[in-house]
């Protein structure tokens, strides 16, 4: 398991975050406090997103590809 930090500023970016994510078959959570949702889902990655730094929780150990993808996010 991995973990990494990003941070959105609009909307289409969580929409191209979340393609990103879809792209891969292991799990990805996002955590916000004491609240965890799937990184698959737009709707519950909008719910935390409010311009706060998220967790990332990589279900993991091979995720170079998808760190380098989403290195535009990271916080």
């Amino acid at each position: 398991m991995k973990h990494a930090y990003v941070k959105f500023d609009e909307a289409d970016q969580i929409i191209n975050f979340v393609r990103i994510i879809n792209q891969y078959e292991y799990d990805v959570d996002v955590k916000c406090g004491s609240r965890i949702v799937d990184a698959k889902s737009i709707v519950g990655v909008l719910s935390l997103a409010r311009s706060k730094v998220l967790e990332l929780i990589l279900h993991t150990e091979d995720c170079g590809g998808l760190l380098e993808q989403i290195a535009p996010f990271a916080a």
